[in-house]
């Protein structure tokens, strides 16, 4: 966004109060000139009061506030106001240098103010650069000087009603003896405060400024380097004046206060800038791991996609390449015809086996499956899968071995996700076992479970690749003897529905080339108890 757009929520509202109050004091001043009512003149008889002069310059500095914060995207129209300023305390300090100024003006004599009295040199000279400091930032040029300027004369207006509190010394001489009111000190202040939160969003401000700990922390470091050198040193004072100790062991004892107090602030913040880089440091090593974990899955995911690439374009092949025998007017014979559609509906079977393994995938990662629950003899569900790969273990001449109890292993589960698991086993033992390599399915009946047992004398599993078997997309790398392909979707799925049977699977393997054992452990049910349907 344009600084010079600053949308009305960026505005800091003390810039409204300080506009306020600024007019507040002006008005009232120049009202108690004319009526003469020295309560709004001089805020005690005797010190020195704020003349019509400096009351102008405040209600130019107001008037240019409120117009930087009504068009802040016009600096057009805020500048005339603080270049009043700076002429009119230019034309003052000219008038002292010259050695007093033209009739009907006097110069500034301390606690004889007349309504034509000129403003105090001092005055002159902060009004000055606080006119200086809004031309700055209303140009939004130079806003970190403009703020610089508007700090150094908010510091200087601390010291002169600092002055105040000692009147027989040489500060009250210096700066409130020569014609500076408490009035106008306030009103530098708070002019000075208008101008460093006109834009708090930017420059100095910035830094102290938000939500941010490094923020909240200069905060509350600002308000303590203002609070305790002053709170301090109005006790040592009144402790002098009350004759607790001399007056040459005030500032000694002032200092190692001074010393203690900090010291006792650092280490607080410091321990709590600890803590916010510690959390900050375990932040950011969370955000690495994370970062990883996407890349890895990233990079998996792109590798399904290839592999889908390639496992639809398998079957699609020898479908166009039958197509094409048609259309040419090949398969003249019944024999040919129905060659060529038993390619067709094995290539679109292993399509719609795809389709089927990524819709299921959708299902289970969103937590809408099903399952029709009954109680069932895992036999039976062996039975089914050993149906559903017997095809690919006769082309690829595996020994496929099985062994069943003499009993039945009841457990409570969806019959055809039940094969679907076992059946996904099986098939990933044939893919990575080679071509007459030997496969044992057991099914073993405990008293508590019922656990299927796939083992093969596999391609075997690397170290590496078991800790994150089960991750979606994983798969292992590609072998000449490996023919049968696949999404490495399939235990992924298989393990997910084995959670919603209650159940888990465990995979083994002593290294690459000494085959692996995968074991899927349910839950054993009574035959006698009825199981229901279960969404998950």
């Amino acid at each position: 966004m344009n600084k010079r757009d600053e949308p009305p929520q960026c505005r800091s509202p003390l810039s409204a109060l300080v506009i306020a109050a600024c007019l507040a004091i002006g008005i009232a001043n120049l009202g108690g000139w004319l009526a003469g009512q020295r309560a709004f003149i001089s805020i005690v008889p005797g010190l020195p009061a704020m003349v019509p002069a400096t009351a102008i310059l405040s209600l130019l500095m107001a008037g240019g506030l409120w117009a930087q914060r009504t068009w802040p995207a016009r600096p057009a129209l805020v500048l005339p106001w603080p270049a009043a300023v700076i002429a009119l305390a230019l034309a003052i300090e000219t008038c002292y240098l010259a050695g007093g100024p033209p009739f009907p003006f006097v110069p500034m004599r301390s606690g004889h103010e007349q309504a034509t009295s000129l403003s105090s040199p001092v005055t002159a000279g902060m009004f000055f650069w606080l006119g200086c400091a809004l031309a700055l930032a209303a140009a939004r040029t130079r806003m970190k000087l403009a703020q610089a300027i508007a700090l150094a004369v908010f510091l200087l207006a601390i010291l002169n009603l600092a002055g105040y509190l000692f009147r027989d010394t040489l500060l009250f001489r210096f700066l409130p003896g020569r014609g500076t009111s408490v009035l106008t000190t306030a009103q530098v202040i708070l002019l000075s405060l208008g101008i460093l939160f006109a834009h708090p969003r930017d420059g100095l401000m910035a830094a102290v400024t938000g939500e941010l700990p490094s923020a909240r922390i200069s905060r509350r470091l600002l308000v303590l380097a203002f609070v305790v050198p002053v709170g301090t040193g109005a006790l040592a004072a009144m402790a002098a004046r009350a004759g607790l100790y001399d007056s040459g062991t005030a500032l000694p004892l002032f200092v190692w206060s001074l010393v203690v107090l900090f010291m006792m602030i650092i280490w607080r913040f410091a321990i709590g800038l600890a803590a916010v880089d510690a959390a900050r440091s375990h932040a950011e090593r969370e955000l690495h791991a994370a970062l990883g974990t996407l890349r890895a899955e990233h990079d998996r995911k792109d590798v399904f996609f290839a592999t889908l690439a390639h496992e639809l374009r398998n079957p699609l092949a020898p479908v166009g390449a039958a197509a094409e025998v048609l259309r040419l007017g090949g398969a003249a014979r019944p024999e040919e015809r129905q060659r060529i559609g038993n390619v067709i509906a094995a290539q679109v079977g292993q399509i719609v086996a795809l389709v089927d393994d990524l819709m299921d995938v959708e299902r289970v990662s969103h937590g809408r499956i099903a399952l029709d629950r009954a109680v069932l003899d895992m036999r039976d569900v062996i039975a089914g899968s050993l149906d559903q790969v017997q095809d690919l273990m006769r082309r690829r001449r595996h020994d496929c071995r099985v062994v069943l109890p003499g009993g039945p292993a009841h457990v409570c589960g969806d019959h055809k996700r039940l094969v679907q698991i076992v059946s996904n086993l099986l098939n990933n033992a044939a893919k990575y076992t080679p071509p007459g390599g030997t496969i044992v399915l057991t099914l073993a009946a405990g008293p508590r479970q019922v656990e299927v047992i796939v083992e093969d004398n596999g391609v075997g599993i690397d170290a590496g690749l078991l800790q994150r078997l089960f991750e979606r997309y994983s798969q292992a790398a590609l072998t000449s003897d490996r023919a049968e392909g696949g999404l490495g979707l399939g235990l992924w799925l298989a393990q997910r529905l084995a959670e919603l049977h209650g159940g888990t699977i465990r995979a083994a393997s002593a290294g690459p080339g000494q085959g692996s054992t995968f074991t899927l452990a349910l839950p054993r049910a009574d035959q006698t108890a009825g199981c229901g349907p279960v969404e998950h």
